[in-house]
C-alpha cells in the first residue's frame, strides 16, 4: 500500500461533515457556477447578493441533507455514492450542458448497456481521476468519530438546524432576487448546482416512486352523498391561468383594453376572488380538491356527467372521470386555450337534460416568463412586446406590460367563446371563471408568481378575477372577498348534492327556485 495512504487522520463526524460538504461543493462547481451566475445577472450586473443567498442556502441544504445519513454504519458509503454521482453531474453539466433533475435520473435508471458504451469518453478520464479516484481515497483515510449510542445525534440535529436557519434567513431576504433568477432560468440554477441537483432529483425519483405505488394500494374513497332535486342544469367551471384581477379592464385597468369581449356580455357577475397560493400545483387543489376529496370525483361518482378539458394537465385533480387533452390543434399543430372549444362543443351537442358537470383547464393563460406563447399571433395587439425570457434585463416595463396584456386580450376572447356556444345550446347553465393566482410585473420588485412558506401573497397575486355567469336566475352572495375553495361548496350546491362534503355556509351560488322573488 503507498505510503500516503497508511497515514489516517481522525476526525469528528461532524468535522467531517462539514469539511466533506464545503470540499465537494467547490470544488464540483468551479467549472459550472457560472451556469448558476449568469441567471443573477441585472442591467449587466450581476446581484451579488441575491447569488451568495442563493449559494450559501444551496450549501446549507446539502450540509442538512448528508447529516441525516451521517451515522456510523453508513456515512462513509453515503459520502463515497455523493461523490460517484457529483462527479458525473459535472461531467456532463460541463460537457453537454444538461440538467440534472428527476426526469434525468429516472432516464439514467432505466438506461441500457449499450447506452452506457455510448456515453463513454476517453475525455472522462480526467474527471475520474480527479473527481471520483482522488476524493474516495481522501474519505477511505480518515478515521470518523462518533459519540458512543446516540449521543451524537442531538449534535448533529443542532448542526443541521442552524444551518438551515441561516440558509433560509438568506433566501427570505433575498427572495425576489432568486425567485426571478429560478424562473427565467426555468429552474436551471437547481439543476445546475452540484450536489443540490443530485440530491433534488433523487429525492423527487424517490418521493415519484412512493407515490405511484401509493397511488396504486391506497384503498378507495369512500365518496357518499345524493342528488336531493334532479334538474336540468350544465356547470362549466373554467380555471384560468396566472390572470391577475388588476390587468382586467373589468376590474378597473385601464391602460388598455384588455376586456373588449367580455365588456359586452349583459349579466356578468365579477366577483373578488381571492387566492391562497402561487402555485398551480398547489393552488388547483384549493378550487377542486376538499378533504382529500377531488370535486369531479363527487360529482361523477353520485351520478352526473362529468369531462374534464385540459390545454395543461390539471394533475391528478381530475383522476376520475380523467382529463381530455387537446390534440388536432388549429395554429400549426401548437395548442392554445381556444383549443379546449371543440372538446366542449361536442359535449354540450351531446346533452339531453339532467345535471351535467364540465371543468375546463385554460393553463396557458397569463403564465410567464415567455408571455408571448400564450396567445395566437393575430392577438399580439398592443406593441411593442417582451421577447425574451428575462423580461428584467431584455424587455422595457411598456414592453412586459403589453406582452401581459395580450394574455389577458387572449382570455377574453376564449372566455366569449366559451360563453357564446353555452349560449347557443339554449340550455340551462351556470358558467364560472376564477383563476389559480396573479402575477406580479415588478411591483417593488418582484416578478412572476409565488412566495415562500408563511409569506402572504401580495395583492396583484392574491386578487383573481372570478366570473359567474347563468342563463337561470341565481343569487349570489354579497361579500368582500370570494375564497377560492368556497367554488368547491357551490358547485355542489347548483347540483343539490347532500353531502357531508357541502358547506352550505361557504356556497355563494345559490340557484333560485321556481316561485321564488
Amino acid at each position: 500500500m503507498p505510503g500516503f495512504l497508511k497515514k489516517r487522520l481522525s476526525l469528528s463526524h461532524i468535522s467531517f461533515a462539514i469539511i466533506y460538504t464545503l470540499t465537494v461543493y467547490l470544488v464540483f462547481n468551479v467549472l459550472t457556477i457560472g451556469k448558476v451566475v449568469q441567471w443573477f445577472s441585472i442591467d449587466s450586473r450581476i446581484d451579488y447578493a441575491g447569488l451568495t443567498a442563493y449559494l450559501v442556502f444551496g450549501y446549507s441544504f446539502f450540509l442538512s441533507s448528508f447529516l441525516l445519513f451521517a451515522h456510523p454504519r453508513v456515512i462513509k458509503l453515503v459520502a463515497s455514492l455523493l461523490i460517484v454521482f457529483s462527479a458525473a453531474a459535472t461531467y456532463f453539466i460541463n460537457k453537454y450542458n444538461i440538467s440534472v433533475d428527476h426526469s434525468m435520473v429516472m432516464n439514467t435508471l432505466h438506461t441500457d448497456s449499450t447506452e452506457v458504451t455510448g456515453l463513454l469518453s476517453l475525455q472522462m478520464l480526467p474527471y475520474a481521476l480527479l473527481l471520483i479516484v482522488l476524493p474516495l481515497l481522501l474519505v477511505y483515510k480518515i478515521d470518523i468519530r462518533f459519540n458512543r449510542g446516540w449521543r451524537y445525534l442531538p449534535l448533529s440535529l443542532g448542526v443541521m438546524l442552524l444551518s438551515l436557519v441561516i440558509g433560509i434567513t438568506g433566501v427570505y431576504a433575498n427572495y425576489n432576487s432568486i425567485h426571478r433568477a429560478a424562473n427565467i432560468s426555468h429552474k436551471d440554477i437547481i439543476y445546475k448546482l452540484v450536489p443540490v441537483n443530485v440530491i433534488n432529483s433523487l429525492g423527487s425519483a424517490a418521493i415519484s416512486s412512493y407515490q405511484d405505488w401509493y397511488e396504486k394500494n391506497k384503498n378507495p374513497v369512500v365518496i357518499t352523498g345524493k342528488v336531493t332535486r334532479p334538474d336540468d342544469l350544465i356547470v362549466v367551471l373554467a380555471v384560468g391561468e396566472t390572470s391577475r384581477q388588476k390587468s382586467f379592464s373589468l376590474y378597473g385597468y385601464d391602460r388598455k383594453n384588455t376586456n373588449p369581449v367580455l365588456s359586452g356580455i349583459d349579466d356578468l357577475h365579477l366577483l373578488n376572488g381571492i387566492a391562497r397560493i402561487g402555485s398551480t400545483l398547489l393552488a388547483l387543489p384549493e378550487i377542486l380538491e376538499k378533504n382529500d376529496i377531488k370535486l369531479p370525483a363527487i360529482t361523477s361518482k353520485l351520478g352526473i356527467d362529468t369531462a374534464c378539458y385540459v390545454n395543461y394537465t390539471l394533475y391528478d385533480n381530475c383522476a376520475v372521470p380523467g382529463e381530455v387533452r387537446v390534440s388536432n390543434c388549429g395554429h400549426g399543430g401548437k395548442c392554445y386555450d381556444e383549443d379546449v372549444l371543440p372538446l366542449l362543443e361536442k359535449n354540450l351537442d351531446n346533452y339531453q337534460s339532467g345535471y351535467r358537470f364540465v371543468v375546463l383547464h385554460l393553463g396557458g393563460g397569463s403564465h410567464g416568463p415567455t408571455y408571448r406563447d400564450r396567445f395566437p399571433a393575430e392577438f399580439q395587439r398592443f406593441k411593442p412586446q417582451c421577447k425574451d425570457a428575462d423580461v428584467v434585463n431584455k424587455c422595457t416595463r411598456e414592453e412586459l406590460y403589453n406582452t401581459f396584456d395580450n394574455t389577458i386580450l387572449y382570455v377574453d376572447y376564449v372566455l366569449g367563446q366559451i360563453i357564446d356556444r353555452l349560449e347557443n345550446t339554449g340550455k340551462p347553465y351556470v358558467f364560472i371563471y376564477v383563476s389559480d393566482h396573479g402575477e406580479s410585473l415588478l411591483e417593488e420588485g418582484r416578478i412572476f408568481h409565488g412566495m415562500p412558506p408563511g409569506m402572504p401573497l401580495p395583492p396583484e397575486q392574491r386578487q383573481v378575477p372570478l366570473i359567474v355567469k347563468s342563463s337561470v336566475p341565481i343569487e349570489i352572495d354579497q361579500r368582500d372577498e370570494y375564497p377560492q375553495n368556497d367554488i368547491f361548496d357551490s358547485v355542489l350546491e347548483l347540483f343539490t348534492i347532500q353531502s357531508d362534503q357541502v358547506d352550505h355556509q361557504r356556497s355563494f351560488i345559490h340557484r333560485k327556485t321556481a316561485g321564488a322573488e
